[in-house]
C-alpha cells in the first residue's frame, strides 16, 4: 500500500463518524472552532510575481521577519518552478494540478467565450478538497489583503469555493483556503526606507538610478507582503488555529521586470515556498524543522501534496506528485512554457535539471524588450531605459542582448551563469547536454499531451489582435508619461 493510501485510511479511521456524517461542503459548527478530529486545516497565503527575493533566501536588502521565522520553524524550498510566468497559465495549473497545456488553457487571456471548459476526470483543488471532508475557502479582506483572485483560464463546472469570508470559514473544521496579495504586483509601494545602493542588480539590466529606483519599489512591496504575512499568522494565534493549521507561503511566478515575469528564465518562473507544520499535526517523513529542500520541484506538486495533506490519494490524472512522503520521487526536469500573453504571440518550451536549462522558442516575435504588452510599458521603466540606452550606444553587449532578435533555441549552465546570459547553443562541449535536454523536452511535449503546439483557430488571432489594440489605445497616455520619465534622466 502506498504511502499516500496508507495516510488516507489513517485519516478516516482517525475522523470517524463526526466528519463521515458531515457533508462533503462540511458542517457548520456552532460557537468557537473545536477540533472534532486530527486532521490538520491547510492555508495557502499566495503573493503574486516574486522571485525568492526574502530574507531567509539570503536578500540583504529586504526585511521579512515573519516569513523569515516561519521558514525556520519549517522548512524552506529552494528549487522551486511554476509552470508558467505570468498569472493565469501559472494559476491554471495550480488549480488543478495539470499543466496549463495538457489543460489547452494557456493563453493569457481568453475572453469567455473561448475560455476552453475544464475537461473531465479533471477537477479543481477545492472540489478535491471537499471530497476529502474540508470546507474550502478563497479568502478575502484579512490580514490587509485577500483578493479572492483564482484566474483559472478555464471554465469550472460547478461550485469552486465554499466562502469567501474568514469568520464564516473557520466555523468550519477541517478547512482548506487560499488567501492571495497583491503586493509584489506592480504598481508598487513607496521604496522609502530601501537602501538603494545595496540592491545587486542583474547584469542585463543597466546599473542606473532608474533601475535601482523600480527595483526598491519592488523589494518596498515584497517588505509590506511579510508584514501581510505577519497579520495572518496572528489571525491564527487569536482564532486559536496556530497549532492545528499547515501553512504554506509561495508566490504564482517570478518578479515582474523585463526578463522576468512572461519569461522562461528562472527569473520568470523560481518561486519562494516555506510549508510550516504546527507542533500538533503529524509531520511527514521529508518535513524536517529549521532545514532546508533542494530538490527541484513544480509548484503542480504543491497540488499534489496538499490533497496528502488532507489525507487524500493524488488522482491518476494529475500531473503533479509528493515531495514530502517516504515513499515520494524526486524529479530530474522541470518543464515550462509560456504561450500568448496579450498581444504577443510566443510559443516557448523550457526544460530544466539542477544544472541545466534549455528553451525552445518556436516563435520568436522579436527581441525580449519588443515583446513587452502596453500594460508593461505603461508599467515598466526599464523598458524605456533600455531602448533609450540602446540608442544611445550606452549598453553593455549582455543588456544589448535583450534589444536583439530572440533565439530559437537557449541553453544555459545554470552553475557558472546562473543568470542565463551566455547561450551555449553551438559549443561544442555542450552538445551531448543539448540533444539530451531537447530529446527529453520532445517527450515532455508528447506524454504531457502539449496542445500548445496545435495551430490558433481564427477566433483566437482575431481575438488576441483586438486585445493588443484596445489595450494600446488604452494605456497610449501612460507609456507616454513613462517614457518622459526616463528620458528626464538623458537630459
Amino acid at each position: 500500500m502506498s504511502v499516500s493510501n496508507m495516510r488516507r485510511r489513517e485519516f478516516l479511521k482517525g475522523i470517524g463518524g463526526g466528519v463521515l456524517g458531515m457533508s462533503l461542503a462540511g458542517a457548520q459548527l456552532s460557537g468557537a472552532p473545536e477540533k472534532t478530529s486530527n486532521a490538520p486545516n491547510i492555508l495557502w497565503i499566495i503573493a503574486e510575481d516574486m522571485s525568492p527575493d526574502l530574507g531567509c533566501y539570503g536578500n540583504k536588502v529586504v526585511t521579512t521577519p515573519n516569513i523569515d521565522r516561519l521558514a525556520a520553524r519549517g522548512v524552506k524550498f529552494n528549487s522551486v518552478f511554476t509552470t508558467a510566468p505570468a498569472c493565469s497559465p501559472s494559476r491554471t495549473a495550480l488549480g488543478t494540478g495539470v499543466y496549463q497545456t495538457t489543460l489547452g488553457a494557456y493563453h493569457m487571456r481568453y475572453s469567455k467565450a473561448l475560455m476552453p471548459v475544464l475537461s473531465k476526470p479533471v477537477k479543481v483543488l477545492p472540489e478535491l478538497m471537499r471530497e476529502n471532508g474540508y470546507y474550502t475557502g478563497n479568502i478575502k479582506k484579512i490580514g490587509g489583503t485577500g483578493t479572492g483572485k483564482d484566474d483559472w483560464q478555464f471554465k469550472a463546472p460547478g461550485k469552486s469555493w465554499d466562502t469567501s469570508s474568514w469568520s464564516e470559514l473557520v466555523k468550519h473544521q477541517p478547512f482548506y483556503a487560499q488567501i492571495n496579495s497583491k503586493q509584489s504586483h506592480r504598481k508598487f509601494a513607496s521604496s522609502k526606507g530601501i537602501s538603494k545602493e545595496r540592491i545587486e542588480i542583474p547584469p542585463y539590466y543597466p546599473d542606473h538610478p532608474v533601475t535601482r529606483n523600480d527595483w526598491a519599489g519592488y523589494f518596498a512591496s515584497v517588505n509590506q507582503f511579510d508584514r501581510q504575512v505577519g497579520a495572518i499568522l496572528k489571525r491564527l494565534e487569536a482564532d486559536h488555529l496556530d497549532k492545528n493549521t499547515i501553512v504554506c507561503v509561495f508566490s504564482d511566478h517570478g518578479r515582474p521586470m523585463i526578463r522576468g515575469k512572461n519569461w522562461l528564465y528562472d527569473s520568470g518562473t523560481r518561486i519562494p515556498l516555506i510549508i510550516y507544520y504546527p507542533e500538533n499535526v503529524k509531520k511527514p517523513d521529508g518535513h524536517q524543522v529549521g532545514k532546508e529542500n533542494s530538490a527541484l520541484l513544480s509548484v503542480i506538486d504543491l497540488v499534489a501534496e496538499t490533497v496528502l495533506m488532507a489525507g487524500g490519494a493524488i488522482p491518476d490524472w494529475m500531473q503533479g506528485r509528493s515531495f514530502l512522503q517516504k515513499d515520494s520521487v524526486p524529479r530530474k526536469y522541470i518543464h515550462t512554457a509560456v504561450d500568448r500573453i496579450g498581444n504577443i504571440d510566443s510559443c516557448s518550451r523550457a526544460v530544466r535539471t539542477d544544472r541545466f536549462k534549455y528553451i525552445r522558442n518556436f516563435k520568436t516575435p522579436g527581441s525580449i524588450n519588443e515583446c513587452t504588452t502596453a500594460y508593461r510599458r505603461a508599467n515598466h521603466p526599464i523598458y524605456h531605459l533600455l531602448n533609450i540606452m540602446g540608442g544611445k550606444n550606452l549598453l553593455t553587449s549582455v543588456q544589448a542582448q535583450l534589444l536583439r532578435p530572440l533565439a530559437a533555441e537557449e541553453l544555459y549552465d545554470l552553475k557558472k551563469d546562473p543568470y542565463e546570459t551566455v547561450n551555449l547553443i553551438g559549443n561544442k562541449e555542450f552538445e551531448a547536454v543539448h540533444k539530451e535536454l531537447k530529446e527529453q523536452l520532445a517527450k515532455w511535449i508528447e506524454s504531457s499531451k502539449d496542445k500548445g503546439l496545435a495551430k490558433d483557430s481564427d477566433a483566437i488571432v482575431e481575438h488576441f489582435k483586438a486585445y493588443g489594440a484596445k489595450t494600446r489605445k488604452l494605456k497610449a497616455k501612460s507609456i507616454r508619461m513613462m517614457r518622459a520619465s526616463v528620458e528626464k534622466h538623458f537630459k
